[in-house]
């Protein structure tokens, strides 16, 4: 009867603890979860292909965004993107020659991707 109790006592503290490592895990890999960060990167970056993304997992909603070629702004626009959510932005490919940088900032926080041609 004792090695019943024991062994039923085991399982139960198997069960509780697998169950809870696996909402921990859950929470951490979760990008959404507690934490706050954007990111912008281009679709193709092997090719001329200049569409890019903005990956938002902040609080912020409004990116604006520049591309400037030769440091010389050539188009710009502003994309709404949720929690969680991810928006292409599509730009012509024949912007011209040289260095093209895509500048994007929400609030006072600057990011920068850029190409060679």
């Amino acid at each position: 009867m004792q090695q019943k109790k024991i062994i039923l006592f085991l399982i139960i503290l198997f069960v509780t603890g697998s169950a809870w490592l696996f909402h921990a895990s859950n929470r951490l890999t979760d990008p959404n979860v507690g934490k706050n960060w954007w990111t912008i990167y281009f679709a193709d970056s092997n090719t001329n292909n200049l569409n890019f993304h903005i990956e938002n997992h902040s609080d912020q909603t409004t990116f604006h965004w520049e591309a400037l070629v030769q440091n010389k702004k050539v188009r710009e626009g502003d994309e709404k993107i949720e929690k969680g959510a991810s928006q292409v932005v599509t730009l012509d490919e024949n912007l011209g020659a040289g260095k093209i940088i895509i500048d994007v900032t929400v609030g006072s926080e600057k990011k920068e991707i850029y190409k060679n041609f």
